[in-house]
């Protein structure tokens, strides 16, 4: 094995290394086949080693036939990630920076790069994929999620638009500074991201509370937002039974739960799937791996806490009320929901249908919370199709 083809092939990645981000530092421990070594990258520098127990950031398992797709330049690690064939461990997030580290042939795979955009402080952390000339569609996540919970449907996307995952400030790689963490403080956010790339528009697609955030970029500028999907969205609850309990909470308490038990974030992760077995276990691991990981910031802790405190108390009616003021949404609309979805009841697509009649609201008998992750396909296809109505529809128009 110490010649084979997988060995030659891992031992040239120093050669190929592009060396441009300094930013990275990492241990990448590749697992291919049988083969295993470890891809150290710091100071702008590559160099592969055979594992010696140092405990690595991030492990890449794949076959030896997936390895060289991916090594020729026809197969991404998105796609393969996204297509099962390819498992991480330790963090989804950082096994991102693995592939763009290195050259490799043009062979029809997804071309993708993930960049920092902003002012230290104010950072916000982006995959970019597909045509840069193409319609921006910028994904946002919900809460406690990151970018990563949408690569399932990046790569069908990527064809037709130019792609932008992003992490909200106070989750995932962006910055975590000090603010409100609602629906609004998000989506301006959002829109100076759009102006440091000079978007004037862009479509949207939010899952949960990034749901709710591409509502609020809709009504706060119509202008800027061509249409927008919302899956399964964070709309403002007109039950609340705790919320004289939820007023008390204050997010700076959120600073002393540094430790969560891994066994119940797992299943609470599973609970937000109709089926929890569509979804390997590998991914469940990895998940939670990057979830846990960003747990241990006291910073990113009190983001969630804020950000959790502001849907739960949101007014849903009254004059200034939650769906009082979605009436006034003009973007085109989608809406999907899930009969499973143990967090956001499907029913609550009734009352967008009622404000928002020309909206198109779904909902799957056999769907939880993240259609993206359990259905991506029939997602992905639903999406397209949305997008691609509404920008003949702008044409003609």
């Amino acid at each position: 094995m110490g010649d084979s083809p997988v060995v030659r092939s891992l031992e040239t990645l120093p050669q190929r290394f592009r060396g441009d981000n300094a930013r990275v530092a990492a241990r990448f421990r590749v697992k291919v086949g049988r083969c295993e070594r470890d891809v150290v990258v710091a100071d702008g520098r590559c160099e592969v080693t055979k594992a010696n127990g140092v405990r690595p950031d991030v492990e890449i398992s794949t076959d030896p036939d997936t390895w060289f797709e991916m090594d020729q330049g026809r197969l991404s690690g998105i796609e393969a990630f996204s297509q099962r064939k390819l498992i991480v461990r330790g963090s989804i997030e950082r096994s991102l920076l693995f592939e763009p580290l290195f050259e490799r042939p043009d062979a029809g795979a997804l071309d993708y790069t993930v960049e920092h955009v902003g002012r230290r402080g104010g950072r916000i952390c982006a995959v970019f994929a597909g045509d840069p000339q193409a319609e921006p569609l910028l994904m946002i996540h919900g809460l406690g999620g990151t970018k990563s919970s949408f690569l399932p449907i990046v790569p069908a996307l990527a064809k037709h638009h130019r792609v932008i995952a992003l992490d909200l400030p106070g989750f995932g790689s962006s910055a975590k500074p000090r603010g409100r963490y609602d629906a609004r403080w998000f989506a301006e956010r959002v829109f100076t991201f759009m102006d440091q790339l000079d978007i004037d528009s862009a479509s949207l697609v939010g899952n949960s509370m990034g749901g709710r955030i591409s509502m609020e970029m809709g009504l706060m500028d119509p202008g800027r937002v061509n249409a927008l999907a919302c899956l399964c969205p964070a709309t403002a609850f007109t039950r609340r039974p705790a919320l004289w309990l939820v007023k008390l909470l204050r997010p700076e308490l959120a600073f002393a739960a540094g430790r969560l038990p891994r066994r119940q974030v797992v299943d609470g992760l599973k609970q937000l799937f109709a089926d929890a077995d569509r979804v390997e276990e590998d991914w469940y691991q990895a998940a939670v791996d990057d979830f846990m990981s960003i747990w241990r910031s006291p910073r990113a802790r009190m983001a969630f806490s804020a950000a959790a405190r502001h849907i739960y108390l949101e007014e849903p009616m009254g004059e200034k009320g939650f769906y009082t003021r979605l009436a006034a949404l003009t973007s085109p609309a989608l809406y999907v929901y899930g009969t499973h979805d143990v967090l956001i009841s499907h029913h609550s697509g009734r009352r967008v249908a009622k404000a928002l009649p020309n909206s198109k609201v779904v909902v799957w008998n056999d769907c939880g919370h993240v259609p993206q992750i359990e259905h991506p396909e029939r997602t992905a296809e639903l999406l397209l199709d949305f997008y691609a109505r509404n920008n003949q529809a702008r044409k003609a128009g």
